[in-house]
Parts: C-alpha cells; sequence; structure tokens
C-alpha cells in the first residue's frame, strides 16, 4: 500500500515579512519674521513720538491765570479837613452779611501739581460776635495738605454778629484749581 504523503507537509513553510518604512518627524523650522524695513520702524517711531508730545502738550496745557486785582494804597499823609466843618456824628458800623473771607496761601508749585479741580468743604462753628469758635474737615478731599491749608484758613474767617445766643454751623467750601484758590460758603 503506498502511503500518501500530504502536500502541507511537503511544502516548504515560507514566511511574508512586509517592511514599512515609517518616516521619522523632524522638529518644524522656526517661523521665519519678514524683515522690517528701517525706513517704516523709523517713520512709525516719529510718528508716535509726535502723537506723544501734542497728547502732553494738550494734557498739560497751563490754565489760563486770572489777571492780577489792582489794590489802591491810601496816600502816605492825609490832609486834615478845615476847622470849620463841624464834625460828623458817629455812626454804628454797617455789619455784611458776607464773612470776611481768609483764602489759603498755595505756592505755585503745589497748585501746579493740580489737575481738575480739588474741592475741600470745612464745617465751621460760628461763635455770637461772628469769629470761628471750631473748624472741622467736613469733606477733606484726596490730599491731607490742601485740607489742612483749608482747615486754618476757614479758622481765620470772622462773619457777621449774631443776634441769638446760640451757635451757627456753616459749611465753607475751598476749590483749589491751578488757577489758583477760591471759596465759599455753601447754603
Amino acid at each position: 500500500m503506498k502511503t500518501v504523503e500530504s502536500q502541507s507537509e511537503s511544502l516548504p513553510l515560507r514566511r511574508l515579512v512586509v517592511r514599512v518604512k515609517i518616516p521619522v518627524e523632524e522638529p518644524s523650522p522656526a517661523p521665519v519674521r519678514p524683515q522690517l524695513n528701517r525706513t517704516v520702524v523709523l517713520l512709525s517711531g516719529l510718528a508716535i513720538a509726535a502723537l506723544l508730545i501734542g497728547l502732553g502738550i494738550w494734557i498739560f496745557r497751563p490754565e489760563p491765570v486770572p489777571p492780577p486785582v489792582a489794590i489802591e494804597k491810601p496816600p502816605l499823609s492825609q490832609p486834615q479837613p478845615p476847622a470849620s466843618i463841624p464834625a460828623l456824628p458817629e455812626v454804628a458800623p454797617v455789619v455784611s452779611a458776607q464773612p470776611l473771607q481768609v483764602i489759603p496761601d498755595v505756592s505755585r508749585n503745589a497748585l501746579n501739581t493740580i489737575s481738575g479741580t480739588i474741592r475741600v468743604s470745612i464745617r465751621v462753628i460760628i461763635a455770637k460776635d461772628g469769629t470761628v469758635l471750631a473748624a472741622t474737615a467736613d469733606e477733606p478731599g484726596p490730599s491731607r495738605y490742601f485740607a489742612r491749608l483749608a482747615t486754618d484758613a476757614a479758622k481765620q474767617w470772622t462773619f457777621g454778629p449774631s443776634d441769638g445766643d446760640d451757635r451757627r454751623v456753616k459749611l465753607v467750601r475751598f476749590y483749589f484749581k491751578r488757577a489758583g484758590v477760591t471759596a465759599r460758603v455753601a447754603e
């Protein structure tokens, strides 16, 4: 009897090998910035500088200063009236409704630091004779320096005398500007 060999045994085994080459990713080169033209950079810099200078001049322009007030000085020697004119009877002094205001003396350098208006409100207690008994900062504003100057000035104010025995309380507002200082009594 014949033996039959199987065909699978007689065939040599073959292997299939597949080789795949995987490319290695290299780092991408840095993006190249286009070179700026020196002329464009110079003109841009000059334009920005001109803009900043113009803005600085506009922001820091001085506020108009009011013209000085002329004060008349009395003559040094008063002429004596002739003896033939009778003396006038004494009249009681007229009491003004406006207080005698004392404005703080602020240096020009301090005023030049102000942009806009600094408002300081001082509450004063007024005696029967019109003098200020006490002054306190009601709204001191952003600067202790200007609040102190306003408080010291308000203590020197004089108001009209009062008929009653009670004390009066008023609010005095000081306005500090680059052009100068003003004050008024708040109603």
